[in-house]
């Protein structure tokens, strides 16, 4: 299962929604229903759900 942008993924335990993939490998992640709280982290510390 690969991690696009609008997956539910799990970081440290809490679930977010992907919201842009660079590159890089960094991901841009939101917690449901506050999407202009972003955080960056790298994309191998996420783990995809559904």
């Amino acid at each position: 299962m690969d991690i696009e942008v609008g997956s539910r993924v799990v970081y440290k335990g809490v679930e977010y929604q992907v919201v842009w993939i660079y590159e890089n490998g960094n991901v841009e992640i939101a917690k449901k229903g506050q999407q202009r709280k972003i955080e960056l982290v790298p994309k191998k510390e996420l783990t995809k759900i559904g």
